[in-house]
C-alpha cells in the first residue's frame, strides 16, 4: 500500500499542477470551460473566487464528483453551500480526495461582501489535512484565500483571487510550503446566451498557466461548453441542464499521458418566497 500511495502522489502531482491542491473541487461547469472560473458566479465560487458569491440571490447547495484517469483511488468528491444574507454572503465547502490508505481533506468557510456598487471582497479560511494509515505521519494546516470581484457592466466581469497568501506549510517531513496561487479572470457575454471566460494563473510551483472556455445556451435549459488549459495541456468539453431550481453539469477532459478525466456536479437552489 505504501507503493500505491507513492504512485498516487506522483500521478496527481503530474496532472494537477494547475490546481491549488488535490482538493480543488471547482465544479463541473468550470471544468467544462478549461477550469476557468475566477470571474464567473455560481455556488462553486466557494472554490473559484469567493467574492463572486455576492452575485447569488438564493441559498444554494451543490455536490461534485471527479474521477481522474478511471482510477477510483484518485477520485475527488465535494459539497458546497452559499447563503446570501443582508450583511453579506456566507459560503462553505468540504472536499475529500483519495482512498483508505491515503487521503487529503479540506474544510472551508467563506464570507463575501459587496462594498461598493460594482466591487466585492471576500476571505476564506481552510482546514487542510493529509492522512495516512500505514505508518506515515498525518499532518494538518490552516490556510486562507482572498478574492476581489467586479461586475463592470451587465455583460463584463473581472475577478482576482489568491490562494494561501500566508504561505502556510503543509509537509510530512520538512517545512515545505503549500503553493501560493494568483488568478486574474475575465468573463464576457457578447449576447445573453453566450459566455466567454479566461483565467491567467501564476503559482510558485508550476509558474504561469492559462485556461479559458465558452458556454453557449442553444436552448433555454441546455448548454454546451468547451475550453483549453495549459500546464497541464487539456482540452475540455462539458454540458449543462437546468430545470427549475436544479442544475446538472458534466465535464470531460483528456490528458495525453494519463488519460480520461470526468466529473459531474448537481446544485439545488432554494428560491426566495
Amino acid at each position: 500500500m505504501k507503493t500505491i500511495a507513492a504512485l498516487v502522489f506522483f500521478a496527481v502531482f503530474a496532472v494537477c499542477a494547475n490546481a491549488q491542491s488535490n482538493t480543488y473541487a471547482n465544479g463541473a461547469r468550470s471544468a467544462g470551460m478549461g477550469n476557468a472560473g475566477a470571474a464567473t458566479a455560481d455556488v462553486w465560487a466557494t472554490v473559484n473566487n469567493q467574492a463572486a458569491l455576492t452575485l447569488l440571490q438564493d441559498i444554494e447547495f451543490a455536490a461534485f464528483y471527479k474521477n481522474n484517469f478511471g482510477i477510483s483511488e484518485l477520485s475527488l468528491s465535494a459539497l458546497s453551500v452559499a447563503v446570501p444574507t443582508k450583511i453579506g454572503v456566507f459560503g462553505g465547502s468540504v472536499a475529500h480526495f483519495g482512498f483508505s490508505e491515503y487521503s487529503e481533506n479540506k474544510i472551508s468557510a467563506a464570507y463575501a461582501k459587496r462594498l461598493w456598487k460594482m466591487f466585492s471582497l471576500s476571505a476564506q479560511i481552510n482546514y487542510n489535512t493529509i492522512n495516512f494509515t500505514n505508518g506515515y505521519q498525518n499532518t494538518t494546516a490552516i490556510s486562507g484565500e482572498v478574492g476581489i470581484f467586479a461586475d463592470l457592466s451587465e455583460n463584463f466581469y473581472v475577478g482576482a483571487h489568491v490562494f494561501n497568501p500566508t504561505q502556510t506549510s503543509l509537509s510530512l517531513e520538512n517545512n515545505e510550503k503549500m503553493p501560493v496561487r494568483y488568478k486574474i479572470g475575465l468573463a464576457y457575454k457578447p449576447i445573453p446566451t453566450l459566455l466567454l471566460c479566461t483565467d491567467f494563473i501564476y503559482d510558485n510551483v508550476s509558474r504561469f498557466s492559462f485556461c479559458g472556455g465558452t458556454e453557449y445556451y442553444f436552448l433555454t435549459q441546455l448548454c454546451l461548453r468547451a475550453g483549453v488549459s495549459t500546464n497541464p495541456e487539456l482540452f475540455t468539453l462539458g454540458a449543462g441542464y437546468r430545470y427549475k431550481q436544479i442544475n446538472v453539469d458534466v465535464a470531460y477532459s483528456y490528458h495525453n499521458v494519463l488519460g480520461n478525466i470526468s466529473c459531474i456536479s448537481v446544485s439545488y437552489k432554494l428560491n426566495k418566497k
